[in-house]
């Protein structure tokens, strides 16, 4: 059978796809960018570049079926789209990386749903939805998935070591071997090596098996192998460190390990298909060739039309629209001048109204964890030699110029071994420029020790406690174009013995209030546009 394309209905299907993807291109450079910038600095997520050329090899493969399919916009998308591409513009313009990035691969499956139809959206869900694996994993799912997986892997690593005679004792993510401890750190949770797996358990899927709940089980089961081989991959660690110590765990050992394990998941993923070849239907295992599904094949004499594009145009020209106005908003944004502190920010005075200071030094590559391009410590006594640290974390530019975002102490402070005793939060009266404040409160304890945590983001005119609505006031000034910076303060102050929690409020109250009129005046005395 022959397909009989209509040349020039082929070639302006070409310029709409080609006009398409550019103004996707720039309406998303600053994710886009982002992206690759991980792909080329993090080694976890360098198999990224992968992603895009298996999904044009999956496009490839429906070529045939795609020319002979009838083509229609669909309106019924359109909502879904429209929404998230308000999403995506408060992701870029917000500084949100956990938003932005993992709405360019939904938004390109929304795109082409809403310009070629349900039809051909059954045929491109693959090959587009495939993208999603280029994002690296968002640091919300990472933290709270990752827990599981740390504990799982923990505990299986401390299995194996148990295995050979080794006493050993894993309490949460920590492996004791009497003289040594090794921590199960994020980056070894296997967070990141299970959606490597789960993405190459697709493509197998899709290669090797052809009944669907066989497609299913062995993409599912790259679930269990990716926990068990990272499992095994603690324990030969903690093996290897009993028997040579603790610098086997690190460096060369511990990246190379993680490609070999990564090899014997792939081996795994093909016993799972063999597994797999017993139940029925039973079919020849061979790898997917030309005369797959779709494929047209034979040379009779019947012809098959090209397929009928009708009702392409309004979606195509709204979609044109809709990408415009997000590349001019977001390239427009990016290009702000940002607004720099003349000296730097550890130039933030350490006496005022009552209190003095001494500053403190901060490692930078703690200033670029934390999300923030400068920071500032520091802390301060009155004359009842009561006690505050103040931290000052600043961006000058925030769209993006860096993928993290201002860390929150709900995150890093139990890190440090502080548990948190109570959170809520409160009103601060008479703070200058603002008239009253609400900040986020925490109560931290440690052994017998508490403190009163207050923390909030700021930008040139609006305060929050909470990092979301930070985001959409960023938002807001980039639709307004009138500020760039953003500020996180967090002013601590410990509980001592015999206080009430009601005096060091009314103490970091009063901190708080002397602290903001000094930075208003401090920042019209420094910033500056470049």
């Amino acid at each position: 059978m022959k397909i009989v394309d209509r040349p020039g209905v082929k070639n302006r299907m070409w310029v709409r796809i080609l006009a398409l993807s550019t103004c996707f291109a720039l309406a998303y450079w600053v994710p886009l960018k982002a992206m690759v910038s991980i792909w080329l600095t993090d080694e976890e997520y360098s198999y990224g570049f992968l992603i895009p050329m298996v999904s044009i090899y999956f496009l490839w493969e429906k070529k045939d079926v795609l020319r002979t399919m009838p083509l229609k916009g669909a309106w019924v998308f359109f909502p879904a789209l429209f929404s998230f591409v308000l999403l995506s513009l408060y992701g870029v313009l917000g500084s949100s990386g956990n938003i932005a990035m993992p709405a360019v691969p939904i938004l390109i499956v929304l795109f082409a749903a809403f310009c070629f139809g349900k039809e051909a959206m059954k045929e491109l869900l693959l090959p587009l939805g495939f993208l999603i694996f280029m994002v690296p994993v968002p640091p919300i799912i990472e933290r709270y998935l990752g827990v599981i997986l740390k504990g799982i892997s923990s505990k299986m690593g401390g299995m194996i070591i148990d295995l050979f005679n080794i006493p050993v004792h894993v309490s949460g993510n920590v492996i004791d071997l009497g003289v040594t401890q090794l921590q199960v750190v994020d980056a070894c949770s296997g967070m990141r090596y299970l959606f490597a797996l789960f993405a190459l358990g697709v493509v197998y899927a899709y290669f090797f098996e052809r009944v669907t709940w066989k497609r299913i089980a062995a993409v599912l089961s790259t679930i269990p192998i990716a926990v068990i081989t990272n499992g095994v991959r603690i324990g030969i660690t903690g093996l290897l460190t009993d028997k040579y110590g603790v610098t086997v765990a690190e460096g060369f050992f511990h990246g190379f390990s993680g490609w070999v394990l990564f090899m014997v998941a792939f081996g795994c993923l093909f016993i799972v298909g063999r597994v797999l070849a017993l139940f029925p239907p039973k079919e020849r295992w061979t790898l997917r060739g030309k005369g797959g599904k779709g494929a047209a094949t034979g040379d009779s004499e019947a012809s098959v039309p090209g397929p009928e594009r009708s009702n392409l145009n309004g979606p195509f020209v709204v979609s044109v629209c809709l990408l415009i106005v997000v590349a001019a908003l977001s390239l427009s944004t990016k290009a702000m001048p940002p607004v720099k502190i003349e000296g730097g920010l550890s130039r933030f005075p350490t006496v005022f109204a009552g209190w003095q200071g001494k500053a403190e030094t901060v490692d930078p590559e703690i200033v670029i964890r934390s999300g923030a391009e400068e920071s500032y410590s520091g802390f301060y006594e009155n004359e009842k030699k009561e006690g505050v640290s103040l931290y000052l974390g600043y961006r000058s530019s925030a769209f993006l110029s860096n993928e993290n975002f201002f860390h929150s102490p709900t995150v890093c402070l139990p890190s440090q071994g502080w548990k948190i005793g109570g959170e809520s939060t409160r009103i601060i009266m008479d703070v200058p420029k603002f008239g009253h404040l609400k900040v986020s409160r925490l109560i931290m304890e440690n052994m017998d020790r508490k403190q009163l945590v207050y923390f909030w983001f700021q930008t040139k005119d609006k305060t929050t406690y909470d990092k979301n609505i930070n985001r959409f006031h960023l938002s807001i000034h980039a639709l307004k174009r009138d500020n760039t910076y953003d500020f996180f303060i967090r002013p601590i102050t410990p509980i001592y013995p015999g206080e009430s929690v009601g005096d060091a409020e009314k103490r970091l109250d009063g901190f708080t209030r002397s602290m903001m009129g000094t930075l208003f005046v401090f920042l019209d005395q420094h910033r500056q546009t470049e």
